[in-house]
């Protein structure tokens, strides 16, 4: 009897009934068929040579059925379909060659395989709700799905579907679960129709999607009443709360601007009151995009709900059959003096009646300004819309984008440090004269402006470079453009070396 590898005693044996070895102390069993021990060899030297014959079919069947058990784990948290699953599994049996595998590696393949696949199927999931269902960094996962899309040679991923994302972040959310349907319906709708401004308005150009789904997701929750944080959406959609806040933050202020050219009482309108007006707003601009004319907010009706529905006429003008318009009739004195004399009357009666919101008796409700602000967008489209309709779309307001808008306040800054270098250079290069220096030390001897004192502003690096650059003969025009770095090799080391 042979040394068992497990328990020590030698109570190894072969079991004719199974047709295997196994030691008769502890119950493992050996899976050989082939066992030689020979003590010496011909030469004298001791030599101990084991043959075995070991079966190893049940463990590529285990490792097989743990990399499968894992696959479904990671799909099923991720909320993969049973098709999508089968996908995933087919690609992962392709990269690996049937053999699958087991470790922290594994499992980053078989995330990043999933993002793939939803991807591809035009499904939103995010690397970082990939990276996150395994604990793992963001990176690791995105450096797996480039070697993933290498190897099919995929190429570009179908662009991220916002539309779907913002829809499925409002419905599953667990601080929005208290949120009546009607009302999830509602900020579903506004939040698409949002997200559809933000792309004509240049908000998602060149800019993770998450954050401004996050930021539209919290904007219009503060329109429908809905007490939740930023911070608590930010995380459930995997979106950095910093970058979310500020994507918000632009929200605002484009909505703002929006609502100053759009809205008759726009003037009043600011970022402390926009979430009050910001119903009437998206509707209205939705109402616009769709070319209907017969929504105007530039005209005001007061409805006024009587019993008797008669209300009071002042001025009943009566035309000549041919032309009725307002505009075009002649009023005589006495019809005017009339029509006056009868509003007078009224207005006394009202006043020494003190009821100005009853006639004969019975409350009048006055609604004001009737609009309906329900939204209805996206009620009837099942598919996103493309990129062209929504930038074909007239929703009343068409700002430059942030970018260009930047540039613009960018290259006025720089245009006033190339004005100031100049300054400095000129008083360096042409000296004043005695008199003239006295002078400026008197003018500019505690300076105050509007009664307060001139804090001068200090130079800084980029004042430096700017004054370098002048003094190496640089046009205005190449350094308004801010390439530091490709003007400063160009002509100031260049220049050095030569």
């Amino acid at each position: 009897m042979d040394i068992c590898d497990r328990c020590g005693e030698r109570a190894v044996e072969f079991d004719h009934t199974i047709d295997q070895r196994i030691c008769t102390s502890c119950g493992v069993e050996y899976y050989t068929d082939v066992f030689e021990n020979q003590l010496f060899t011909a030469d004298g030297r001791a030599n101990f040579n084991l043959i075995r014959s070991v079966d190893v079919s049940q463990y590529h069947d285990l490792k097989i059925y743990q990399a499968k058990d894992i696959i479904s784990d990671i799909t099923s948290r991720l909320n993969l379909s049973a098709a999508r699953s089968s996908d995933v599994v087919r690609m992962i049996t392709k990269i690996t060659d049937g053999a699958f595998g087991m470790g922290e590696w594994f499992s980053v393949l078989v995330a990043s395989s999933s993002y793939v696949v939803m991807r591809q199927n035009n499904i939103p999931l995010s690397i970082a709700e990939a990276a996150s269902a395994i604990g793992r960094d963001i990176h690791e996962v995105g450096r797996m799905v480039k070697r993933i899309l290498d190897y099919f040679d995929i190429g570009q991923l179908p662009e991220f579907d916002t539309w779907r994302s913002l829809e499925q972040a409002i419905v599953n959310s667990s601080c929005l679960s208290s949120v009546p349907k009607e009302k999830a319906e509602e900020m579903v709708k506004q939040g698409k129709f949002l997200m559809q401004c933000s792309v004509k308005w240049f908000l998602t150009t060149g800019r993770q999607p998450l954050p401004l789904v996050a930021a539209v997701i919290s904007f219009v929750s503060d329109v429908n009443d809905v007490s939740v944080n930023v911070e608590e959406i930010a995380n459930e959609v995997y979106a950095s709360v910093a970058t979310t806040k500020l994507r918000k933050k632009e929200l605002v202020k484009t909505l703002v601007k929006a609502a100053k050219v759009l809205l008759p009482w726009g003037e009043n309108v600011n970022v402390k009151n926009i979430v009050h007006n910001a119903a009437l707003l998206l509707r209205y601009m939705e109402i616009h995009s769709t070319k209907d004319d017969s929504f105007d907010l530039g005209t005001f009706r007061v409805d006024v709900e009587n019993d008797e529905a008669k209300d009071s006429v002042y001025f009943n003008v009566v035309g000549n059959g041919e032309n009725t318009q307002l505009g075009n009739q002649k009023l005589s004195d006495v019809c005017l003096s009339s029509a006056y004399g009868k509003a007078l009357d009224d207005f006394n009666r009202v006043r020494s009646s003190n009821e100005f919101g009853k006639h004969n008796g019975k409350r009048r409700k006055r609604k004001g300004l009737v609009i309906d602000t329900q939204m209805s967008c996206g009620s009837s489209m099942s598919e996103p819309p493309s990129l062209e309709m929504v930038l074909e779309k007239d929703v009343g307001y068409s700002p430059s984008p942030p970018s260009f808008v930047a540039g613009l306040i960018a290259r006025e800054k720089r245009k006033e440090r190339i004005e100031a270098a100049k300054v400095r250079i000129d008083q360096i290069t042409k000296p004043k004269s005695k008199v003239e220096i006295g002078d400026a030390i008197k003018t500019s001897k505690n300076p105050k402006i509007n009664g307060k004192r001139k804090i001068e502003k200090e130079i800084d690096w980029e004042d430096c470079i700017i004054e370098n650059l002048l003094l190496y003969k640089v046009s205005e025009e190449e350094i308004l453009q801010g390439h530091y770095s490709r003007l400063m090799d160009l002509h100031v080391f260049n220049s050095l070396d030569a």
